[in-house]
């Protein structure tokens, strides 16, 4: 249960998949057409700058 509460083997791993999840969820969107290009832009660039906030305070703790 202790592992559980960590988060097991997706510690430190959370945030990425997070962001992979909802990359590909607006690429999907885009490519059957519920998104256009900007918006898909406005929806992928958030999660790719969460993405490399978490890599960089990673790596300064």
């Amino acid at each position: 249960m202790y592992d559980i509460s960590r988060g097991g083997f997706l510690a430190g791993k959370k945030t990425y998949i997070t962001a992979i999840t909802g990359i590909i969820g607006a690429i999907g969107a885009y490519l059957i057409g519920e998104l256009d290009l900007i918006q898909t832009f406005q929806a992928v660039w958030p999660l790719i700058t969460v993405a490399f906030l978490r890599k960089g305070v990673e790596d300064k703790l």
